[in-house]
């Protein structure tokens, strides 16, 4: 994903197609702007003092496609999105310009983010934001457009990766949100590597660390792989380190009533229709990368330095480890995944790299890709649509 296209990396060529959604979105909304002018001119406008209009351009719509997921049918993909106050998520032919997009669901309550698509299943796990700073973990049945929750809690949950043996078994990071005794929001804990098991409905913590946060599992050769981050400085605001105890011990829990309800109804509690109900702002924070603040040109300008050539913005200290070794794969690391094959691709939010027995090839250059991804089948279907 790029901004508001989303490319695909194909003979070693890349293919860039903007987001049908977001275009329509943009125009539709140019255009009633425009249609507002009138307002601001003639002899009513003058007496009000209100003839300088807006001049609304395309900036003023920012859009941008928030993750891509390849369902297995040649260059047929799966991405979520958000421009204005609304998010969605739509699946399109990337080889067919004139093939319309199909709509999976949208929504201006909830924000849909990154995730694993298990293309043997056709189910998504993504990031659900709600509100007051936390985010769920959700599973999408493509085809029907139904969803249902899988976490809850105040902890922000993200990055979720379905096991390539299980379908029932989920990877995601957690970190808990400390508050002060009035509620208000006071800081997050490290981000932690989580496993949800679905048919055992339980949840443990396989990766944690007070001095790193551990960024997007995935589950390859039976060895776990992630982005280890420093951890952002502690204040030294005792309360908060207090309030945050709790939400370092568990990360996130399994919404179990969810589940209950579901394995006596069919139905989730958190299911989703067509159109969830609408109300709620929401802020894109682009200049984030994984809930982490960073300073582009600062970073690029250290990394020139260090790295010569083919430098990025992130930070060389983000690094793609194996977790049980330690061992590091790359450095300067925003995003990756794994090929089928065991090459890894990887983005330093300027290049894209494929990395494998220890060598790294420059696949391309782009202007900011934040998000790559990989085709994913599972071994082993998940039950949780068959109640």
């Amino acid at each position: 994903a790029d901004g508001e296209y989303i490319c695909l990396y194909k003979d070693g060529e890349i293919v860039r197609r903007h987001s049908g959604f977001i275009q329509k979105y943009k125009e539709a909304s140019l255009g009633a702007e425009r249609a507002k002018s009138w307002k601001h001119s003639g002899e009513g406008a003058q007496f009000r003092g209100d003839v300088i209009a807006p001049q609304p351009d395309e900036q003023s719509f920012v859009g941008n496609v928030n993750g891509v997921h390849f369902t297995g049918d040649t260059s047929e993909v799966v991405y979520s999105f958000t421009v204005g106050g609304t998010s969605g998520i739509y699946k399109v032919n990337l080889d067919d310009e004139k093939a319309p997009e199909v709509h999976v669901i949208n929504s201006v309550d909830y924000t849909f983010t990154g995730g694993c698509l298990d293309a043997e299943a056709g189910v998504l796990a993504t990031r659900i934001d709600g509100g007051r700073g936390t985010s769920d973990i959700a599973l999408f049945d493509i085809k029907s457009g139904d969803y249902k929750t899988v976490t809850e809690g105040d902890t922000l949950d993200d990055d979720p990766f379905i096991s390539p043996d299980d379908g029932n078994t989920i990877y995601f990071t957690s970190r808990g949100i400390g508050r002060d005794s009035g509620g208000a929001f006071a800081g997050y804990s490290n981000s932690a590597v989580c496993k949800l098991d679905l048919s055992a409905l339980e949840i443990s913590e396989v990766l944690s660390s007070e001095k790193f946060s551990y960024i997007k599992p995935i589950l390859y050769g039976g060895k776990l792989y992630a982005i280890k981050a420093p951890a952002k400085e502690k204040g030294a605001n005792p309360l908060i380190e207090i309030a945050l105890i709790p939400f370092r011990i568990v990360q996130a829990i399994v919404n179990f009533i969810n589940v209950f309800v579901t394995a006596f109804t069919g139905k989730s509690l958190a299911s989703g229709g067509n159109n969830p109900a609408k109300g709620r702002n929401y802020d894109s924070r682009k200049e984030y990368v994984k809930g982490n603040l960073i300073n582009a040109d600062k970073e690029i300008k250290k990394n020139r330095k260090k790295e010569k050539g083919d430098y990025g913005f992130i930070p060389l200290s983000w690094q793609l480890i194996e977790a049980d070794s330690g061992k590091v794969i790359k450095s300067g690391v925003g995003d990756y995944d794994i090929l089928s094959d065991g090459t890894f691709i990887v983005t330093n939010g300027r290049r894209i790299f494929a990395v494998k027995d220890g060598k790294s090839k420059k696949l391309c250059d782009t202007e900011k890709c934040l998000r790559v991804t990989a085709l994913h089948r599972s071994g082993k279907k998940t039950d949780l649509f068959e109640f």
